[in-house]
C-alpha cells in the first residue's frame, strides 16, 4: 500500500515514532535541557523568547517537544494529522501540568490547517521534506507568521542523507540475502550500532522511522542551497542553521549592510564548499579551486542516488557502481585539499569509507556472514551516522507584511 503522506505511514504503525513515554519531571528535565542547548546554542533562538509567544507546531507526533516549549512560556497550537497521537499529546500536558498552555490541539496537516490567526514561531520538525516542493509549506508559513516571525524546520539533506540511504541499502541487501523478518535482520546487522548512542526512543521506532520508512528516500531530500534560495523567493531571511549556513569565516565592517540577494550568494558559495562535511558528520571543507568543488559534488551525489538506488534493487546494476565509487572518493580524498581540525578527522573519515567499501563489498560477494560480523565490529561503521538531520530557522521580512 502506497502512502500518500507521511502521516498516512505513521498512522498504520503501532508505535509513535519519537515517543519518549515521558513519567517524570526528572525525565522531562533532561530533555528539555538538550533542547534548550540546541535552540540557544546552535539556533540562537532563546528560550525567552518563547514567553507568552503564539507558538505553531505542525506533526508534533507524541507532542515531547510541544511540552518543552509550553514550559518555556509558550501559548501552543498543535495541528497533528494523526489520530492515534492526540490522546498522548493531552495525557502529557495534563500529567505535567501544563494543559492551561495547550491553545488548540487540531487534526490537520500542514495543507489542510486553517487559521485566521497569525503565529510568532513556526515549528515543524522531522517531516517537513516530504512536502514538497518546498514553496508549498514556506507559502502556508508565510501566510500565518507575524512580520519578524520565525520559522524551524528539521529536514533531510541531500548531501548528509548519505549513510542513511546507506543504511537503509545495507538493510534491503540484509533482507535480500537471508530472508526472514525486517525486524530480525535489523536487529541482526545494527543493534550494536543502535547501542553505542543514547536516545529516548525505542530500536523498533528507529526501524520504522528511517529503515523502513518509505519517505527517507533520495527524491524528498532537500538540497541546502535550494531551500535556502527558495525562503528567499518566499520573503524570509536565513537566521540560523545547523550545521551553519553561514561562512563563520567572512569578515567585513559591522555597520556593512548586505543586500539580501549578497546574503544568499555567500551563504550558497559556503554551503557548496560544505557538502562533504555534511556528508561525513564533521569538517571537511572543500578549499580547492570552485571546479575541483563541483566535480567532488558531483561524484558525491552519483554516489548517493546510486545506493539510493540499491534500497529497492540491494543486488541489481547499482551494487558495483556503489562500491567503485567508494573507493574513488577515500582516493580523491587523499589528494583535494580540505580543511580539518586535525589530521585525525581525515583519517577517521577514510576509514568510514573504507568500512562501508567493505561492507559493499561483502554483499557483492553475497557474504551475509561476513556483512554481519562488519557491521557488529566495524568501530569505524558503528560510530559512524553523517549529518542527515538540518535545522533551518528563517524570519519572516517585515516589509513582506
Amino acid at each position: 500500500m502506497a502512502d500518500d503522506k507521511l502521516f498516512n505511514y505513521y498512522e498504520r504503525q503501532d508505535v509513535l515514532p519519537t515517543f519518549g513515554n515521558f513519567k517524570s519531571a526528572a525525565e522531562l528535565a533532561a530533555y528539555a535541557g538538550q533542547r534548550r542547548e540546541l535552540f540557544s546554542d546552535k539556533l540562537i533562538l532563546p528560550p525567552r523568547l518563547f514567553r507568552d509567544a503564539e507558538v505553531l507546531e505542525f506533526g508534533p507526533d507524541s507532542g515531547e517537544n510541544a511540552l518543552v516549549f509550553a514550559g518555556w512560556g509558550a501559548n501552543m497550537t498543535l495541528a497533528e494529522p494523526n489520530r492515534h497521537a492526540h490522546p498522548k499529546i493531552e495525557a502529557y500536558f495534563a500529567h505535567f501540568g501544563r494543559t492551561e498552555r495547550l491553545r488548540e490541539l487540531v487534526l490537520a496537516d500542514v495543507e489542510g490547517f486553517r487559521s485566521d490567526r497569525r503565529f510568532d514561531i513556526i515549528d515543524a520538525e522531522g517531516f517537513i521534506y516530504t512536502v514538497q516542493p518546498s514553496e508549498k509549506w514556506l507559502g502556508i508559513f508565510q501566510r500565518l507568521l507575524n512580520p519578524d516571525g520565525y520559522a524551524i524546520v528539521s529536514y533531510y539533506e541531500r548531501y548528509g542523507g548519505f549513510f542513511e540511504l546507506a543504511l537503509k541499502a545495507i538493510h534491503a541487501a540484509g533482507k535480500a540475502l537471508r530472508g526472514g523478518p525486517a525486524q530480525e535482520t535489523a536487529k541482526l546487522l545494527f543493534e550494536a550500532k543502535w547501542d553505542s548512542i543514547p536516545h529516548t526512543r525505542s530500536f523498533e521506532s528507529w526501524l520504522m522511522d528511517v529503515l523502513e520508512n518509505p519517505f527517507v528516500r533520495h527524491r524528498y531530500f532537500l538540497d541546502a542551497a535550494a531551500l535556502c534560495a527558495a525562503a528567499h523567493r518566499q520573503g524570509f531571511d536565513i537566521h540560523s542553521a545547523w550545521p551553519s549556513y553561514r561562512d563563520s569565516l567572512d569578515i567585513y565592517w559591522h555597520k556593512k549592510v548586505l543586500p539580501g540577494d549578497e546574503k544568499l550568494r555567500r551563504a550558497t558559495r559556503h554551503l557548496d564548499r560544505s557538502r562533504l562535511s555534511f556528508l561525513g558528520g564533521r569538517k571537511l571543507y572543500l578549499v580547492g579551486k570552485a571546479e575541483a568543488v563541483s566535480a567532488i559534488s558531483a561524484s558525491i551525489e552519483t554516489l548517493v542516488l546510486d545506493v539510493d538506488r540499491m534500497v529497492d534493487d540491494p543486488l541489481g546494476d547499482s551494487l558495483p557502481r556503489v562500491i567503485a565509487s567508494l573507493a574513488s572518493l577515500r582516493e580523491t580524498i587523499r589528494t583535494t585539499e580540505i580543511l580539518a581540525d586535525d589530521a585525525v578527522e581525515l583519517e577517521a573519515f577514510t576509514a568510514t569509507l573504507e568500512s562501508f567499501h567493505r561492507i559493499f563489498s561483502a554483499i557483492g560477494k553475497r557474504d551475509m556472514a561476513d556483512v554481519t560480523v562488519l557491521t557488529r565490529s566495524d568501530q569505524a561503521f558503528i560510530n559512524t551516522w553523517g549529518q542527515p538531520a538540518h535545522f533551518l530557522v528563517v524570519r519572516k521580512r517585515a516589509e513582506e507584511a
